[in-house]
């Protein structure tokens, strides 16, 4: 089994001669070996799915539930036993993190210092790094955290952070973590759908 990955796919591709060991352990019924590699494809695209989103999850300090909604799968199927997960969607603003206050304040109540982070296992950081960051509520409704672009109150710069895709695909932290459970859940489906097959 391959796994060919990029920022936004993450593809398992079968070789045939992972086809063959399926094909001499069922025997007499090697006629259905694509099926079971078909299903133990799909079953471990599921299992990859849902393990790289949790991980995701307790890895970035992303409100909601954005990476299982990101993620779409495309099955195998028995003429082509290769499953793909396309991960999708922009460069996220940084108030879909954490960001302390949260709420859009006026007057007195606004803060001098607004915090946030990105990761879940750091700490809360102010954000003075070049112009002063602040909440601002649009017209729509929709609150930002934002920059001024020069010294004048317009025009704004909502701040932005990583991309799910990018996140997902976090070598070192969440699909680097995974990638190893991903070989071994293939075998273990593998075995299940042969002992299937041969108890039918």
């Amino acid at each position: 089994m391959k796994i060919t990955t990029t920022d936004s796919m993450i593809q398992f591709e079968y070789d045939e001669a992972m086809l063959q060991v399926i094909q001499a352990a069922l025997g007499n019924l090697k006629d259905q070996s694509r099926q079971v590699l078909k299903n133990a494809v799909n079953a471990t695209a599921k299992q990859a799915k849902r393990d790289l989103a949790k991980k995701a999850q307790t890895t970035y300090a992303v409100k909601g539930t954005r990476f299982p909604k990101a993620m779409q799968t495309q099955n195998a199927t028995t003429a082509k036993p290769t499953a793909t997960i396309n991960v999708t969607g922009e460069q996220l603003e940084l108030k879909d993190f954490k960001v302390s206050p949260a709420t859009y304040k006026t007057g007195s109540a606004k803060p001098d210092i607004l915090k946030a982070k990105v990761k879940l296992s750091s700490s809360m950081k102010p954000l003075e790094a070049g112009s002063k960051a602040f909440l601002v509520k649009f017209q729509s409704g929709h609150v930002s955290v934002a920059q001024r672009k020069t010294d004048s109150r317009f025009p704004l710069k909502k701040l932005l952070s990583n991309s799910i895709p990018k996140m997902v695909g976090n070598e070192e932290e969440v699909y680097g973590v995974v990638e190893p459970h991903i070989y071994s859940n293939l075998l273990d489906n593998i075995m299940k759908q042969i002992e299937r097959t041969l108890k039918k």
